[in-house]
């Protein structure tokens, strides 16, 4: 059984539709091999500085 192909307008639509139920799944992800090694900088130094904040915040309330 072949589908009816869906024109370009129906696609988008079903896309977006998909997107508003869930938003979270929509994001796309780059896998650290096909990130460029700006991003990967930039990535390593947002996550040291982000785990530097909750070793202070963890500190703070001990």
């Amino acid at each position: 059984m072949i589908k009816p192909k869906r024109s370009a307008e129906q696609q988008v639509a079903d896309e977006d539709d998909r997107k508003a139920l869930n938003p979270n799944a929509a994001k796309q992800k780059i896998s650290d091999g096909q990130a460029g090694p700006e991003f990967q900088e930039n990535r390593e130094r947002l996550k040291a500085e982000r785990l530097a904040r909750e070793a202070g915040l963890k500190a703070k309330g001990k």
